[in-house]
């Protein structure tokens, strides 16, 4: 498993127009730290193969550069990333928001300044007005200033509201397949102040592995056991001491309500390092998506995985009351979440010739929301995964 690595780099970019670079597997004639960075982030989907890519400049509500988007070729197959930088601890922090194989960017009609300042939002700046790229419309100040404040982070907590809707499913016959990490994850809700789902999902991940890496969490044991049996103990003092701990650390400038991916890596890994243990991820997104084989053979390989979602939909029940159909209900977030997650059920429908009709599959999850405690994530189109991630502390 490759380590996090995190590029902690004082170069700083400049202004500069479109810069075209050609590499192979992944190593370039000339790059920049931020060439470095897209370069890192992408090499896990190249293989042996050649890339060929350049940047423009990506700008933030003041205009000022904060990111590039790089449009690349790969295997005669065009693509696009869009990445961000933060600036904090004297560093600048590089953070992929989106990659995609075989697509063409947001930004391919601006004609203005492209302008990327929050998750699934793309305007460009001219006649000094700025405008929705994908609509054409008219953004006012008000709505500027609320994406400014959104940012790139993830905000989710245990207040977040949903709106409830159901899918239905015929089918002849169906078969099911779970799987679980032992014992699952402990269902933790964040009850610290300046505490958000991130943090909230950092600590059910390190309390899961202070079983195995003792004191994660200092002189504390986060579980009860009974000969064979084993429960996490409920929230603690302890608990929420290692939580307020990971909000200070999880902040790499101003102070901000959210975390994002970059926050939470660094954090994570600081915190992991301080007990004296190693903290690794693996990327579990593959050509821009989420790739749900890589993921179930993490959790079955006992590694917790940390979803960061923009929106997102968790399992209210399946109601198999009528025969031969299935009633999917599923509360609607709009808003971003980062998730633990430990598991997965598979549902496979067939029709009267044994023929495959439909597969939902759905992660189980510790939320961190005291609505849905563990549950289950439903994935099948009504939730939106920007980054993915299998942990491992050791």
């Amino acid at each position: 498993m490759k380590k996090f690595l995190m590029l902690l780099l004082t170069f700083v970019l400049g202004a500069s127009s479109i810069v075209s670079y050609s590499s192979v597997n992944g190593k370039a004639d000339s790059y920049d730290a931020g060439d470095e960075y897209f370069l890192e982030f992408i090499s896990s989907d190249l293989g042996n193969n050649e890339i060929d890519f350049f940047h423009n400049p990506l700008y933030d509500a003041d205009l000022e550069i904060n990111g590039r988007e790089y449009i690349f070729t790969v295997n005669g197959e065009r693509g696009y990333a869009l990445m961000v930088e933060f600036s904090g601890q004297d560093k600048i922090f590089y953070e992929i928001e989106e990659l995609f194989f075989n697509r063409t960017s947001p930004f391919a009609s601006c004609v203005g300044l492209p302008v990327y300042i929050t998750h699934n939002t793309y305007l460009e700046y001219k006649d000094q007005t700025f405008y929705d790229v994908v609509s054409g419309d008219e953004v006012n100040n008000e709505t500027i200033a609320e994406y400014v404040y959104n940012g790139f982070n993830y905000f989710g907590n245990s207040t977040a509201t949903f709106t409830d809707s159901s899918v239905f499913v015929n089918y002849s016959t169906k078969t099911t397949t779970e799987y679980s990490i032992q014992y699952d994850l402990p269902n933790i809700d964040s009850s610290v102040e300046g505490g958000s789902c991130a943090h909230t999902a950092g600590a059910i991940i390190l309390t899961y592995y202070d079983r195995f890496c003792v004191n994660i969490i200092p002189n504390f044991t986060p579980y009860i056991s009974f000969g064979t049996n084993f429960i996490y103990r409920p929230n603690a003092t302890e608990i929420s001491n290692m939580m307020l701990e990971l909000v200070d650390l999880m902040l790499i400038g101003e102070p901000h309500e959210g975390t994002t991916f970059s926050e939470f890596q660094l954090g994570m890994e600081t915190y992991v390092e301080r007990q004296g243990y190693t903290y690794a991820t693996l990327n579990l997104m593959m050509n821009g998506a989420f790739n749900f084989d890589i993921y179930k053979t993490s959790v079955e390989n006992n590694k917790p995985c940390a979803l960061f979602l923009t929106n997102f939909s968790m399992l209210n029940e399946i109601n198999e009351d009528v025969q031969g159909q299935d009633e999917i209900s599923s509360g609607y977030c709009p808003g971003s979440h980062v998730i633990a997650c430990c598991g997965y059920k598979i549902d496979t429908y067939y029709d009267a010739n044994n023929n495959v009709i439909d597969t939902r599959n759905y992660i189980k999850v510790a939320s961190g929301l005291s609505s849905y405690g563990i549950g289950y994530l439903n994935i099948n189109g009504v939730t939106t995964i920007s980054k993915a991630i299998a942990i491992q502390v050791s």
